[in-house]
């Protein structure tokens, strides 16, 4: 996900670097970005930009965020999911989140929760559902954080749509898991499932 999300974010124009506790990995998802990628460690990839995105899996995620270091009013963008090894439940919920979780990890952080519900595939080519765009629903306590956290979104080619403080989490982390119960259990093609948010037309105005 952290290499689809990069990927793609080189291709709108961002300026990119790819943060690994492995060298040759970053190296290896900044070759394949392109120009405007680079490699560096979870401290430089943290400090790199207006924002930091974190896609690992749980619970390496809280390990990565506290090797980063503080991240003094940097914005998180937290697109992991606090699953089970096989990725097919949740090991946190309805009183907490793995986001509340991240930003308690980084209390210096502005965290703002998006793309987790999002598989690498639809990230690779959102424009795939011809005319309507895949929705990113997002999370944050943070006006200002959240507002980059829209643009950032919008930029990939995504309709961001703001949920809410950073506990509705709690919701956006299970509706990953109806994504994987599409897949895993029904045997949808994971470049073919993505959410949306569907908007009643306003009614027409009655005139005198």
């Amino acid at each position: 996900m952290g290499r689809a999300l990069g990927r793609r974010a080189a291709v709108a124009g961002h300026e990119v670097l790819f943060g690994s506790r492995r060298p040759s990995l970053a190296r290896d998802a900044a070759q394949e970005a392109g120009a405007f990628a680079g490699a560096g460690t979870y401290a430089e990839a943290f400090a790199h930009g207006d924002l930091a995105l974190l896609a690992l899996r749980w619970p390496h995620a809280v390990r990565a965020v506290a090797a980063a270091g503080p991240g003094t009013g940097r914005i998180l963008l937290d697109a992991t999911n606090p699953s089970t090894p096989d990725g097919l439940a949740l090991v946190l919920g309805h009183h907490t989140s793995g986001a509340e979780e991240i930003a308690r990890s980084a209390p210096s952080a502005r965290v703002v929760k998006a793309f987790n519900h999002v598989y690498a595939e639809v990230v690779e080519d959102p424009g795939a559902f011809g005319d309507g765009r895949p929705a990113v629903f997002f999370a944050g306590d943070d006006a200002a954080a959240d507002a980059v956290a829209g643009r950032f979104i919008e930029s990939l080619g995504f309709e961001p749509v703001f949920a809410g403080p950073l506990s509705v989490a709690r919701y956006l982390e299970p509706l990953a898991q109806l994504a994987v119960a599409l897949v895993e259990g029904q045997g949808h093609p994971p470049a073919g499932v993505a959410f949306g948010l569907m908007r009643a037309a306003a009614p027409a105005r009655e005139t005198a």
